[in-house]
């Protein structure tokens, strides 16, 4: 099963940001970002941030500035706590109007458009049907719903609002005023079985009839199927003898190596059904028959190679 991940928005949703953050020494973790980060790696996820950085596109800073403070938002998280480690960061630096040219682009990694998603889901192997986003502007939102995740709205009551999150945007699945509280959320949605348990509560549920989930059924009385063994016993031998007096009828045709070893298939059958038929057990019984059924085979399918020759 593809890996399954989080996706969080950088700024203002891992750290107190005021829209242009250029400098690594000024970044400060958002509450609970470390924590939230953990849990999420404990719980199975892969981490990844998803941030526009057009300030990168407006000449206030260069990309290697991104890079540098997305290492020290790395360091911080590890000082918080060893478990929350970042396994991919994403950012977008172009702007459609940006001042400088080499960003000028509509590009399809700036959120709200997915591509940041996309190209992380590819290089990590991610399942985005079941990975979920959590941001603080409507952006967000639009980007997880148009990769096909789960969205989770942060609304932070301690921090002012930005431009970015008084923008419109689709619904959210859920609003959280906390990280606490997203990644509380994840937990109570996440699927916990396993594969090897879910398969047994689909044989459980495929044993029991409808409206019976809670009760206790009474075991079945155990199969017997002594007398039905010589029946099928029986009926056997009738299909062997009815090949044999066809083959008799048949004229004589030339010989060849697969007739041989029919014949000698066709005797072995005769006499694990003789020996099946002498044996008093049940579980005997029916380990002999099974054997004479693929014997059987054995000996139509050579009889049907030689008549192909």
């Amino acid at each position: 099963m593809a890996l399954a991940a989080v996706f969080f928005d950088r700024d203002n949703t891992l750290i107190v940001s005021d829209g242009y953050l250029g400098d690594a020494s000024k970044v400060v973790l958002m509450e609970g970002a470390a924590a939230a980060v953990a849990a999420a790696r404990r719980m199975g996820y892969a981490t990844v941030t998803i941030s526009n950085q057009s300030g990168v596109a407006r000449g206030l800073f260069t990309e290697e500035a991104v890079h540098a403070v997305n290492r020290r938002i790395d360091e911080l998280l590890r000082q918080a706590d060893p478990a929350a480690l970042i396994d991919r960061h994403e950012f977008c630096p172009y702007h459609p109007e940006a001042p400088l040219e080499q960003y000028r682009r509509d590009s399809d990694r700036r959120k709200p458009q997915p591509g940041m998603l996309y190209s992380a889901a590819e290089a990590l192997g991610l399942d985005l049907s079941r990975s979920w986003v959590i941001g603080d502007a409507p952006r967000d939102i639009e980007a997880g719903k148009r990769a096909g995740c789960r969205t989770i709205l942060l609304k932070d009551p301690k921090l002012p609002v930005s431009p970015a999150a008084e923008e419109s945007g689709p619904a959210p699945d859920f609003t959280v005023a906390s990280l606490a509280d997203a990644i509380s959320i994840i937990q109570q949605l996440q699927e916990t079985p396993t594969p090897a348990s879910r398969e047994e509560q689909a044989m459980s549920q495929q044993e029991r009839p409808a409206g019976a989930a809670s009760a206790e059924l009474p075991e079945p009385p155990a199969v017997t199927p002594a007398a039905a063994s010589p029946r099928r016993l029986e009926e056997l031998a009738e299909q062997i003898l009815a090949e044999i007096r066809r083959q008799r009828e048949q004229p004589a045709s030339e010989f060849s190596m697969s007739k041989l070893l029919a014949g000698v298939v066709q005797v072995i059958v005769l006499a694990v059904l003789f020996y099946a038929y002498l044996r008093p057990d049940t579980a005997s019984t029916q380990a002999y028959l099974l054997w004479a059924l693929v014997f059987q085979a054995m000996t139509i399918a050579l009889l049907i190679m030689g008549q192909q020759r």
